[in-house]
C-alpha cells in the first residue's frame, strides 16, 4: 500500500480552479518531486499536504490515515521553506531545538537529538553561531536539521535551493540526496528546476496548469514523455521536437525531415511504434534528445537503429565535457550533442548519427505521444 496517497484532489480560490483532480501515490521512503513552470500549482499542492491550504475536494492520506481535516500540527509533517525561516536571535542549536523545547522534550533528549542531526548534516561546528554568521547553504542545512530533529512521517521541501548560487545548489543537492539515503525518510520536494527533479527523485510528477501531465520514475519521464510539454520541459538541453512527415519505406515506414534549400533527409524506421502507421503521408512531431543525435564515432555502440545523414552545421558550442552543434531540420534549430573532441566546424556539412531507438513521435493535433 502507498504511504502517501493523493486522490482526486481539487483546490479552488473563488471561481478559479488551481488544482484539477490530482492523483499521486508515493511509497514509504520514496522521494517525490513536483516539477513544473511557475504558476502550475506545485507549491499549492505541497501546502495542501502540509495543511497550510484547505482542499476543495478529494482526499490526502498518509500511512493509510486521512489527514484532510487535521490541523497542520497534528499531521506529523515537517516542512523546509525556501526562505529558511530561522530565528535570528537564536544560535543554530537553539533553532534546531526550539520545537522540541516547546513540546516539553527533556534537555538531555533535546541535546542528543541536536547532536544526531548535526552529525548527519555536518554542522556540529556551527551549533553556537547565529544565522547571520552562516552562508546560505549552512542556513539551509540548519533549516533541514530543525525539520529532521522532529522525526516526522513526511518531509516537505518548498524550492529549498532557489536562493543559492549555481555551485552551492549542486552541493546542496548532494547533501539532500545523502540525507535521504542515510535516513530513509519519505520526501515531497517542489522545484521548477528539472535537473533537481531528475537527480533527486524516485518519482516525478510533471505539472502544468493545475494538472499532472506525467507521473513516473525519472527514466520513464525522460525517455518516454507522454506529451510534447513533458518532452520539452524535461531535459537540458531540451528534446528536439522537429516537424516531420511519415513516409513509406517498402513495407515499413520512414520519417522525412525537410531542410532549407537542400534535399530532405529520409530515415528508415524499422522499429516504428504501431500507432505510427495511421500517420503515413501525414505530419508528426519527431522527438529526439540531443544525446541521441551525435557524431558517428560517439553513437551508442549497441544501438540497433542508428541512421546517419549529412547535416549542415550552423553553430558550434564547446561546453567542456561535450560539444553542442546546431543544425536546421524541419525549419527549426536542432541541437546535437557530440564528443568533446569532435572535429566539427560551423558552415560545413557533417555526418550525424540518429539513434532512432530513442526517438519518439507526437500527434501535432493533440500533442500526445504516438504509441
Amino acid at each position: 500500500m502507498a504511504f502517501l496517497e493523493i486522490d482526486g484532489l481539487k483546490k479552488r480560490f473563488g471561481n478559479v480552479e488551481i488544482l484539477k483532480g490530482i492523483n499521486v501515490e508515493l511509497e514509504k521512503g520514496g522521494f517525490l518531486v513536483l516539477v513544473g513552470p511557475s504558476g502550475c500549482g506545485k507549491s499549492t499542492l505541497l501546502n495542501t499536504i502540509a495543511g497550510l491550504e484547505t482542499i476543495t475536494d478529494g482526499e490526502i492520506r498518509v500511512d493509510g490515515r486521512a489527514i484532510n481535516d487535521l490541523h497542520p500540527s497534528k499531521r506529523d509533517i515537517a516542512m523546509v521553506f525556501q526562505s529558511y525561516a530561522l530565528y535570528p536571535n537564536m544560535t543554530v542549536a537553539g533553532n534546531i531545538a526550539f520545537g522540541m523545547e516547546m513540546r516539553g522534550v527533556p534537555a538531555a533528549e533535546r541535546q542528543a537529538a541536536i547532536d544526531k542531526v548535526a552529525k548527519i548534516l555536518q554542522i556540529g561546528h556551527l551549533l553556537q553561531r547565529k544565522p547571520s554568521q552562516l552562508s546560505g547553504g549552512q542556513r539551509q542545512r540548519v533549516a533541514m536539521g530543525r525539520a529532521l530533529v522532529r522525526d516526522p512521517k513526511l518531509f516537505l521541501f518548498d524550492e529549498p535551493l532557489s536562493n543559492l548560487d549555481a555551485k552551492l545548489r549542486v552541493d546542496m543537492r548532494i547533501e539532500i540526496k545523502r540525507l535521504h539515503a542515510t535516513t530513509g525518510t519519505t520526501i515531497v520536494y517542489v522545484t521548477h528546476d528539472q535537473i533537481e527533479a531528475m537527480t533527486l527523485a524516485t518519482k516525478i510528477a510533471v505539472m502544468r496548469d493545475g494538472e499532472v501531465q506525467q507521473f513516473g520514475t525519472p527514466a520513464e519521464v525522460y525517455n518516454n514523455p507522454t506529451n510534447v510539454f513533458v518532452a520539452d520541459f524535461m531535459g537540458s538541453p531540451a528534446m528536439n521536437l522537429i516537424p516531420a512527415k511519415i513516409g513509406a519505406n517498402g513495407s515499413g515506414l520512414s520519417v522525412v525531415l525537410d531542410r532549407e534549400a537542400r534535399q530532405p533527409i529520409t530515415l528508415s524506421l524499422p522499429g516504428a511504434p504501431a500507432g505510427l502507421a495511421a500517420f503515413k503521408d501525414k505530419q508528426v512531431i519527431f522527438g529526439v534528445r540531443p544525446e541521441a543525435l551525435t557524431d558517428p564515432e560517439g553513437a551508442e555502440r549497441n544501438g540497433s537503429e542508428i541512421a546517419t545523414a549529412d547535416c549542415h552545421i550552423e553553430v558550434v558550442e564547446p561546453a567542456g565535457s561535450d560539444t553542442f552543434a546546431v543544425t536546421n531540420l524541419g525549419g527549426k534549430g536542432v541541437v546535437a550533442r557530440l564528443r568533446a573532441d569532435a572535429r566539427i566546424q560551423p558552415g560545413t556539412s557533417t555526418p550525424l548519427a540518429f539513434n532512432l531507438s530513442k526517438a519518439v513521435f507526437f500527434d501535432p493535433a493533440t500533442e500526445k505521444r504516438i504509441l
